[in-house]
């Protein structure tokens, strides 16, 4: 009879750094009563097979009985070692790394504070994007201002107010060019803050839920070797490695999109920098 720690021993565990970005790992090991029932066949299988009776010496030799050859499943079940199973022979490991709460409450508080930083950014994004677009509004209708003063101007055929009113239409319109460029960068960064906190409330989700995993293990190791608890509890573990692994696609797909986000400011940043030189007259 094949115990459930004999299995337990027999799975193979590896055990790798967290990252961020979750890493593809193979399946976990059987379940043990599986394990322990196709244990427990072989030895029956080898059990129901009876030893062949002693061979008789020919006449003339000695009475010594020599023993028969064992049958080929006994031998089969004195070479399996002790504790082997089908996920042992696979190679069959945890899918996610064991964390304690040690590990993941810090994270956890960081994520916290995270989503509290990006609703901060978020507001100050909006603030600062509603100002430039007041700004826009205000050199567009000074071009208009502008514009009507010159055609007044050329129909009173004064050739010189014409130039000037040319030149100060150019260099409000640069600074509409420059307010326009703000505007666009301050968008990117309300975008991103979104981003970030979608992040933050995913990596939030992901770590709860590892909590819960860690702390389902913890009781499941502790447990007593009763086959019908020990499936019951293999199966909520399952459940939970499944949407811990969900929790953190969905992480890794919000740390993708910030990724973006990011990269969309770095390339407005740009445009803001070459629209402040003209604006300056540089």
């Amino acid at each position: 009879m094949v115990s459930g720690l004999d299995f337990t021993d027999g799975c193979i565990r590896a055990r790798s750094t967290y990252a961020r970005e979750p890493n593809v790992q193979p399946s976990r090991a059987i379940p043990l009563l599986i394990g322990a029932l196709l244990l427990g066949r072989l030895g029956v299988s080898g059990a129901q097979e009876p030893a062949p009776p002693p061979v008789a010496p020919p006449s003339g030799e000695s009475g010594q009985v020599v023993p028969a050859e064992p049958a080929p499943a006994a031998q089969r079940r004195e070479a399996a070692p002790p504790g082997s199973s089908i996920g042992a022979a696979l190679g069959f490991i945890d899918v996610l790394p064991l964390r304690g709460r040690d590990r993941i409450q810090p994270e956890l508080e960081a994520a916290r504070y995270a989503i509290r930083e990006a609703q901060a950014d978020e507001r100050q994004a909006t603030e600062l994007r509603g100002q430039t677009k007041a700004m826009i509004e205000v050199r567009k209708r000074e071009i208009s201002t502008i514009d009507a003063r010159k055609k007044l101007a050329e129909k009173n055929k004064q050739e010189a107010e014409q130039v000037a009113f040319e030149a100060e239409k150019k260099v409000v319109e640069t600074q509409k060019t420059f307010l326009e460029r703000r505007e666009a960068l301050h968008r990117a960064e309300l975008d991103a803050a979104k981003a970030g906190k979608k992040l933050a409330e995913s990596t939030v989700r992901a770590l709860e839920l590892e909590m819960e995993l860690s702390n389902r293990r913890s009781v499941r190791s502790r447990a007593p070797g009763n086959a019908s608890v020990t499936l019951r509890q293999d199966n909520v573990i399952r459940e939970m490695e499944r949407r811990v692994l969900e929790a953190q696609r969905s992480q890794a797909d919000a740390a993708k999109d910030l990724a973006g986000k990011d990269q969309d400011i770095a390339r407005r940043r740009m445009e803001l920098f070459r629209a402040q030189l003209a604006a300056s007259g540089r």
